[in-house]
């Protein structure tokens, strides 16, 4: 009897495993891709980030700033503000196929690369 239960314990693991390190860029068990980018100094921490998406998928960019300024989507025409304690929440479909940059309109700094496949 503690056979068995040793063998379904020890594959519950590795199921708990495989999904816990698989990895991935995005969040696809909602249907779509996140990019997470935080601001710190009015630059990219960590420099700057690159999704690659799949033309039609959902895309969800999440901005954290301790600057006041405003995200835009370059060709996508998307823009939202972010300040300190304000973050910028953009959720978009994948309908342009090209690389479009994402920047902090007013500095004039690149933040992110959004590439549509």
């Amino acid at each position: 009897m503690l056979v068995p239960v040793l063998l379904l314990a020890g594959l519950a693991l590795l199921i708990g495993l495989f999904f816990a390190f698989r990895g991935g860029s995005g969040d696809e068990a909602t249907g779509g891709k996140k990019l997470v980018v935080m601001i710190r100094d009015g630059k990219p921490v960590g420099g700057i980030k690159h999704l690659t998406v799949d033309k039609g998928d959902r895309v969800k960019i999440s901005v954290t700033s301790d600057v006041e300024d405003e995200v835009h989507v370059h060709g996508y025409d998307v823009m939202q503000d972010v300040a300190p304690g304000e973050p910028a929440e953009m959720d978009l479909a994948a309908t342009i196929a090209g690389r479009f940059e994402i920047e902090l309109e007013d500095a004039g700094t690149p933040i992110a690369e959004l590439e549509v496949r």
